[in-house]
């Protein structure tokens, strides 16, 4: 193998194997930045929903205000517990069956007295929770989360109804959760696998509030304890956490998940997405850089066997000259020609070729006399 071959292997697999190494580490870099990316994104969505479910407990209470607000609810409700007056009673009745009717998300409204004891009500979901009665007019009390005999949740709020001051008795709201799924069914910047989930500790077990994205019965979950995922267990304590890691859900799927408590409702959530499709983001990108790659080994192999090629041209010249010069063409010169090691080389070649030459033309001395 000559030298020019040697230089241009030497030339090729330099560039090659440096480009494996930038790319290998600039393919581990920039993979790392995308989880980072997907794990922000993720803790972003947790975060927007979590703001989004506060304006739905917002909303129910904010309908409770207005309901409770209502002068001829609390008159007649005041005139009933003064003196039993049965036209008022019915009155009570009336406006509380016609709010119920009239509002999509009611399911049924209560009227308590004060010691928390059903006086009257209107509706079809029943409330297996005891009735609380709040201390202050002001305040809107959270009764509690169950699931109703169809599967639907529902979610209660009590506040006291007062009437020139004094407190006459107390309203109950229950609310269906449609505005609930309306959140957790979104599942923008969640791509195909991701979900959210609301979840709420029910006794022994770990009840799932809404609907999951790959059960369209619609069916409620519930796990024990024991075999509840890691964010479910985490979030129902109270914790509000990033699992940059990979940690298994209720599919027993590799995914990155954020959770947020919302203290008010007791409620955990989870935003959620499959570990394999945010990797799929890497592997397009190994795939372009693969790409990339062949694309530079080409130019390398070329450019690098050019390169060799020219390099070795003053080394193979000389290398010629010498042989040319071996088989008795002493005339020949190197081309001495730059300022670099080859061509002092070249310059002291064509110095030995002279002094070969001075020397083979020199008169020989006569020995005898």
């Amino acid at each position: 193998m000559d030298i020019r071959t040697k230089l241009a292997l030497a030339l090729v697999f330099v560039s090659l194997l440096s480009m494996a190494l930038l790319g290998t580490f600039a393919y581990h870099t920039a993979a790392g930045l995308l989880q980072e990316i997907s794990v922000r994104q993720l803790d972003a969505l947790a975060e927007g929903k979590k703001r989004d479910l506060v304006k739905v407990q917002e909303g129910w209470r904010d309908q409770l205000r207005l309901i409770r607000s209502r002068t001829d609810l609390r008159e007649n409700l005041q005139h009933f517990y003064a003196d039993g007056n049965a036209a008022a009673f019915k009155r009570v009745s009336e406006i509380i069956e016609n709010t119920v009717t009239a509002t999509d998300n009611l399911d049924r409204i209560n009227i308590l007295d004060l010691q928390g004891n059903e006086v009257l009500g209107f509706g079809s979901a029943e409330n297996p929770h005891p009735h609380l009665v709040p201390d202050n007019p002001q305040q809107v009390l959270y009764g509690g989360s169950y699931l109703s005999s169809n599967g639907g949740l529902r979610v209660a709020f009590s506040s006291l109804l007062s009437f020139d001051g004094v407190a006459v008795g107390v309203i109950e709201v229950v609310f269906d959760a449609l505005d609930l799924y309306s959140v957790t069914g979104n599942y923008t910047g969640l791509g195909d696998s991701g979900e959210a989930l609301v979840v709420k500790q029910d006794g022994d077990s770990i009840l799932v509030l809404n609907p999951v994205r790959y059960d369209v019965s619609g069916a409620v979950r519930r796990f024990e304890n024991a075999k509840a995922s890691i964010p479910m267990s985490r979030v129902v304590a109270g914790e509000d956490i990033i699992f940059a890691e990979r940690v298994r859900d209720y599919r027993n799927e590799d995914v990155w998940a954020a959770t947020r408590y919302l203290q008010d409702l007791q409620w955990g959530l989870i935003v959620k997405v499959d570990a394999a499709e945010e990797a799929k983001r890497a592997d397009r990108l190994r795939e372009a850089m693969i790409d990339i790659g062949l694309a530079l080994s080409a130019f390398a192999i070329i450019g690098g066997t050019l390169l060799g090629l020219y390099l070795a041209r003053p080394i193979h010249a000389l290398a010629l000259l010498v042989e040319r010069v071996r088989e008795g063409e002493t005339e020949l010169r190197a081309d001495a020609s730059g300022d670099d090691e080859i061509a002092y080389l070249a310059e002291s070649v064509n110095e030995l070729l002279d002094h070969m030459q001075a020397k083979d033309q020199a008169p020989t001395s006569d020995k005898h006399v």
